[in-house]
């Protein structure tokens, strides 16, 4: 066990040494070479002996996004969320610990067309939807707690994470999505000869309703069953406008770290999804189902001061329609399932990380694909784009009592091929619009910049401290539009 801390621990046990005067415990939660390990830690048993030191936040902030046009139609051109949150890592022992965190957040998503569901990235492209749109108001509200222990020679691990949502619009179309969302995760790890392993078994529960009202006397305008690539369940689109999602899965986490330090490393996750869209109206009657099968694989070296890994993820998704008989007293039997969607994505990366004294940097260079397809009438949408990404991170005790860190980033995405295959002749001019508009931004290339400065006071003798974070992110897309990103931040450290 004491092997394993010092393992997990050794990318900040330069800029701790260093910064021992200021506050060693918020260089160890948030130093750069986390994210080499965040695979890893999503293991409860893992995550609960990956820190040394005890740390907890509560912070104020907002988050502000504004497009001079909407990337994605389906996800809005910006947003104004404010949010309260408090996060707590807690090492009661050298054998245990416990962290949780609890967070709410309210705001406002701008110019949303084509969805009225919530959670679109992950149900699309299942949901309900409109030409029309307009801003929606959203709430969250997010609990998390885990536990770990070290049993014998066994790492031992729990983690139950929920989230409670709800997104509305207060003027027609009127749509409501409420969404509950829970995870639970069981974790367990051993040392074995010269490598730790690890292995979790994660379970997923998700439901949302979902529906659209109005309230004009001028009439309405319809709601369309979406099916994918701007096609449509025409039998139980315009006024069937009350759904409901039920779904989940599960995912296999397991992982191999050297216990000394110096060596390779590996970590693999496997999963699978499938959420159902039920028509509230008759009876449950299903309409659809979405499949998602993930697999994620890490294969890295790495010492105490540099790392070099190749990281590739490749999800599948498909989509069956289920094909409804001939009502009987708003009963609709299902006779029949074809599969008519299907979607694969992968993302594939090669990477190398660098720390000397105050200053860590990460470089990636990948490559991405996105085949998308509706079997009858057959649609296609497809692209792939290089990318290359630095990351820069600079943190300095510039007093006894003040400290700085400095994050800065800056990529580049560009086009390598992209296709589109659309019945442009038997389609509404409506949907012709909304499919050119995702392939445009689909086929562009993309120039980000981003930095954040986070600046914290420690008072003397005693444990608590104050903070303040700010940051700024600019996209620039190839098609001559621009997506700007600020958020800020004040709170205590305890």
């Amino acid at each position: 066990m004491k092997r394993y801390l010092l393992y997990i621990c050794l990318m900040g046990t330069s800029l701790q040494t260093m910064a021992t005067e200021a506050d060693s415990a918020l260089i160890e939660h948030t130093i750069l070479a986390r994210e080499i390990t965040a695979d890893a830690e999503r293991n409860p048993a893992l995550h609960g002996a990956a820190y040394r030191s005890s740390f907890s936040q509560l912070a104020l902030g907002i988050d502000m996004q504004h497009q001079s046009e909407a990337f994605v139609q389906q996800l809005g051109s910006g947003y104004t969320l404010p949010y309260a949150g408090v996060d707590t890592y807690l090492r009661l022992s050298p054998r245990t610990a416990v962290w949780g965190s609890a967070s709410y957040t309210t705001g406002t998503q701008k110019e949303v067309r084509w969805n009225s569901t919530s959670d679109y990235e992950l149900l699309q492209p299942y949901v309900l939807a409109d030409s029309l749109g307009g801003d929606t108001h959203r709430e969250r509200y997010a609990f998390s707690g885990g536990y770990a222990t070290t049993v014998g020679s066994w790492l031992a691990g729990a983690e139950m994470l929920f989230r409670a949502e709800q997104e509305y619009r207060d003027y027609d179309p009127r749509m409501r999505g409420v969404v509950t969302d829970l995870t639970i995760r069981l974790g367990a790890g051993r040392q074995l000869n010269s490598y730790l392993l690890g292995a979790a078994f994660e379970c997923n529960i998700y439901r949302q309703t979902n529906s659209v009202t109005f309230y004009s006397e001028e009439g309405v305008i319809p709601e369309y069953q979406m099916t994918g690539l701007g096609t449509e369940y025409s039998r139980f689109s315009g006024d069937k406008r009350s759904l409901y999602y039920d779904g989940g899965g599960v995912a296999l986490l397991l992982s191999a770290a050297p216990a000394d330090h110096n060596g390779m490393y590996a970590d693999l996750m496997l999963g699978e999804h499938r959420y159902q869209r039920k028509l509230a109206e008759y009876n449950s009657m299903p309409l659809t189902t979405l499949y998602s099968e993930q697999a994620a694989l890490t294969l890295g070296w790495r010492n105490s001061q540099w790392a070099l890994f190749a990281h590739a993820d490749y999800t599948k998704r498909s989509g069956d329609e289920q094909i409804g008989g001939t009502s009987d007293a708003r009963y609709f039997p299902t006779i029949g399932t074809l599969t008519m969607y299907k979607h694969q994505l992968l993302d594939a990366y090669l990477g190398a990380f660098y720390t000397q004294g105050s200053l860590s940097m990460m470089l990636r260079g990948g490559y991405q694909s996105s085949n998308e397809k509706y079997v009858y009438p057959e649609r296609q949408l497809n692209y792939s784009r290089a990318y290359g990404e630095l990351k820069a991170q600079w943190i300095k005790a510039t007093s006894r009592q003040l400290s700085l860190t400095v994050n800065a980033r800056a990529a580049y995405e560009g086009q390598l091929t992209h296709k589109i295959y659309m019945p442009y002749a038997n389609m509404k001019s409506s949907f012709i619009e909304m499919v050119n508009h995702t392939y445009r931004y689909a086929k562009a290339n993309y120039t980000h910049f981003g930095a954040n400065v986070r600046a914290d006071y420690h008072w003397s003798n005693s444990p608590y401290g104050a903070f303040a974070k700010l940051g700024v992110d600019l996209t620039l897309c190839s098609v001559g539009e621009h997506q700007t990103t600020l958020q800020g931040a004040i709170g205590i450290t305890f």
